[in-house]
């Protein structure tokens, strides 16, 4: 195998994440292609029940000229680590290179419509990562991608510093960011690594204000705050139960970036100042909707 490219070179300072389920297949390609034009680094999809990512990442790599492709990030409860090391391998060649795989252990609810038992996180994740590493591959002689985790706690991202070139945190405010940079830098040199693990942070965003914009962001992160993972590590950075509960208005405002163009590339600014490699902004409209063209253009790279 060759050696594996560098992931803050693959990726560069900001990329796109949405979940593209409910977009036509014709829209997600021309999303990729005008995220491709405006400079974004990256491209991330993500998996739930709906399109199997890798069949959507294996077409968009031959759509794509230079955007890195990324899958943000992919369940170990979906398929064997034989397959998805397969799998990551195959795209990085398909795509010249232009990859980075993400694995987690998603949510007890989407692992139990996978019919799946779901258990102890770390030790899930960390068996996982020892049959990945130890997975067979005929294919054709192709550099590993790099791979990052899916990571809030402590113990997850100490995980990622050990095992992985990176973490990537989803629904995490900026106050939390210069905490999980200093606890990958610290695990990372417990473990006698000599290179820096990237963090990955994500950021949902809606160009625009007032109080359209803000249900629309308070309904976007109502629906991942219920999760006992996101809950916990809110929790952890400081929020009060009953703000969680509710969908408080300070709670979207530090999870969800909104207002001009300089509010949202302040967002990402600060972001980077706290300790994050790459930001993966979540572009939506000021009615929630994903891939928002205007939320996209306003944060792209200059």
């Amino acid at each position: 195998m060759g050696e594996a490219p560098d992931i803050r070179t693959l990726l560069g300072p900001v990329g796109v994440w949405a979940s593209f389920d409910s977009l036509p297949s014709d829209a997600l390609f021309a999303f990729a292609a005008y995220a491709e034009e405006l400079g974004y680094g990256a491209l991330w999809v993500n998996e739930s029940v709906g399109r199997e990512p890798f069949v959507v990442l294996g077409a968009l790599a031959r759509a794509t000229s230079r955007l890195t492709l990324g899958v943000g990030i992919a369940s170990v409860h979906a398929r064997d680590a034989v397959a998805a090391h397969a799998g990551a391998r195959t795209l990085a060649e398909l795509s010249g290179g232009r990859f980075v795989m993400g694995l987690g252990v998603s949510h007890r609810s989407s692992v139990e419509l996978r019919g799946h038992d779901y258990g102890p996180p770390r030790a899930v994740l960390t068996a996982y990562l020892d049959a990945y590493d130890a997975a067979p591959w005929r294919g054709p002689d192709v550099a590993d991608p790099p791979l990052v985790l899916a990571a809030l706690g402590p113990r997850m991202l100490a995980l990622a510093a050990s095992r992985a070139a990176g973490a990537f945190p989803f629904l995490v405010p900026v106050s939390y960011v210069e905490g999980a940079r200093r606890t990958l830098d610290e695990a990372a040199r417990a473990a006698g690594r000599l290179d820096r693990p990237a963090l990955v942070v994500a950021q949902l965003a809606i160009l625009g204000s007032g109080p359209q914009v803000l249900e629309a962001a308070r309904g976007s992160v109502g629906r991942y705050v219920a999760q006992p993972s996101y809950r916990d590590n809110l929790l952890r950075a400081g929020f009060a139960a009953r703000d969680i509960e509710s969908v408080a208005d300070d709670l979207v405002d530090a999870l969800v970036a909104t207002g001009d163009v300089t509010a949202l590339r302040d967002r990402i600014g600060r972001l980077h100042a706290a300790g994050a490699d790459h930001v993966a902004l979540v572009p939506l409209s000021v009615t929630g909707q994903p891939a928002d063209r205007a939320t996209a253009l306003a944060c792209a790279p200059r």
